[in-house]
């Protein structure tokens, strides 16, 4: 009996050194490198959020100089920005403007695309390889550009319903507006309660659509409900 009891006390003895030996400690390096992966994913993703910033700001002031009255918005499209700049090549940058004369005309907005853009070696200057997009104007500039104080209201793709008040209330005509090589012109087609000779030029006139920013060109235009949109494109432009 007491060498059974000597033994369980031995084996007592014995668990309580094991429990009291020092428990290996866990390894939390995997921890650290994740948390450091991560922390330098986000350092990088904000050098490259803050590179894009400063470009497109100092790409917009070059750009500004092709004809625009005040620095454009410019977007740099694409993800990520920084192995763009190494190469030097953007897919894809927009760019938007507003109140931009184009000789008598005035547009409103410009909403345009550029493809294929490329940084020279300076990071200053470039080309814009193809730039595409709409310019739009109102109603009411189109009107005082070609010297008629009638009131233009949208009738279709490519007619305008003109409110004529020195007929009275009620008296109305219905324009065409077309592309004439580089003129929007705007011609009468019909008249309601009075001759279309009544109206003189007030109806009957051509505007021209010149000096565009970037060099573009007028290509077609349609009718929308508060103006006309140009459909403009251009091509290898150079900046800076």
């Amino acid at each position: 009996m007491g060498g059974f009891v000597g033994a369980v006390g031995g084996v007592s003895a014995a668990v309580t050194r094991v429990d009291r030996l020092p428990r290996p400690r866990r390894r939390r390096w995997p921890i650290v490198l994740v948390v450091v992966v991560v922390a330098l994913g986000l350092l990088a993703v904000i050098a490259d959020r803050v590179s894009l910033y400063v470009t497109e700001d100092a790409m917009a002031g070059e750009i500004k100089k092709q004809g625009f009255p005040s620095k454009p918005d410019v977007t740099i499209e694409g993800f990520p920005f920084l192995t763009q700049v190494v190469g030097r090549h953007f897919g894809g940058v927009r760019l938007k403007a507003r109140n931009i004369p184009a000789g008598p005309l005035s547009v409103t907005r410009l909403d345009v695309r550029a493809t294929d853009v490329r940084l020279k070696s300076d990071y200053q200057s470039g080309t814009l390889g193809k730039v595409t997009g709409e310019a739009f104007v109102g109603f009411g500039d189109l009107a005082k550009a070609g010297g008629s104080e009638v009131e233009l209201q949208a009738d279709g793709p490519d007619k305008v319903k003109a409110t004529v008040g020195a007929f009275g209330l009620g008296a109305t005509a219905i324009a065409s507006v077309t592309k004439e090589g580089n003129n929007i012109r705007v011609k009468a087609l019909s008249a309601e309660g009075f001759d279309l000779s009544d109206l003189g030029d007030d109806l009957d006139f051509t505007v021209p659509v010149s000096g565009l920013p970037l060099g573009m060109r007028f290509d077609s235009l349609s009718v929308t409900g508060s103006g006309v949109m140009l459909r403009v494109s251009g091509s290898q432009v150079k900046f800076g």
